[in-house]
């Protein structure tokens, strides 16, 4: 049994839009499986090339709670590999600027895919929704265009969503960088003592604690375009 088989919520751009409803908790709790699922293959010196939403797949378990599992890797590609340039995998939104230009996938081209799946988490649409996915898209997002920031996004998340997809991918955290900071989010607060954490820290939590949930502005006025874009890119 493959894992499409054995996950029955199905695959992440599937519920973007059941998980916009989601608490920050929540959402973090996804995002925080994710990137430990990809810790695992960089500790591995592989790159999985391909990480987008469609390979993401979610699976609720008998204690009702969302495990995620990642596909494809097939795809995964050792570190010091080299793939020709008729062999990028991937659609184009979820592609590093630097792999559009032709140049080797890398972990940093991973990370860079991974803020793509944190900005549809504030979204609860695809990036670039309604927009084809041609070579137009890919020469704006070399010269430095990224989905638009949503409202009430927390800051700490928006400024580890743009590292995520700097331009310079020498300048991107490393996959264990992004897991330490999602967990001290989503665990510290529930394993130490208020005076324990520090200042910086407080504020992250008190600004997901304090954002609105429920449905997003950008996600209502984009629901047909994401079932049209789902169609055109299954």
């Amino acid at each position: 049994m493959g894992i499409m088989d054995y996950a029955n919520k199905g695959n992440l751009r599937g519920n973007l839009t059941k998980i916009i409803k989601y608490n920050w908790k929540q959402k973090l709790y996804i995002l925080y499986q994710i990137i430990s699922g990809i810790n695992e293959i960089h500790k591995q010196n592989i790159i999985h090339c391909c990480l987008q939403d469609f390979i993401i797949f979610i699976h609720k378990d008998k204690e009702d709670e969302d495990r995620i599992y990642i596909s494809d890797f097939e795809l995964c590609q050792p570190v010091k590999s080299f793939l020709k340039k008729d062999e990028i995998f991937g659609l184009t939104p979820f592609m590093a600027p630097e792999v559009l230009r032709s140049k080797p996938f890398t972990q940093a081209s991973d990370i860079y895919s991974f803020s793509m799946i944190m900005w549809e988490f504030t979204s609860g649409v695809p990036p670039f929704v309604g927009r084809e996915y041609d070579f137009q898209l890919s020469i704006s997002i070399c010269k430095g265009e990224r989905p638009e920031i949503v409202e009430n996004t927390p800051q700490c998340y928006i400024d580890l969503m743009k590292k995520c997809w700097n331009e310079d991918q020498l300048k991107r955290p490393s996959s264990k960088e992004v897991l330490n900071i999602i967990e001290e989010w989503i665990i510290l607060p529930d394993k130490t003592k208020a005076e324990d954490i520090d200042e910086e820290l407080k504020c992250n939590i008190m600004e997901f604690i304090n954002v609105p949930i429920g449905y997003n502005n950008l996600a209502i006025e984009s629901h047909r375009l994401l079932n049209i874009t789902l169609n055109e890119n299954s």
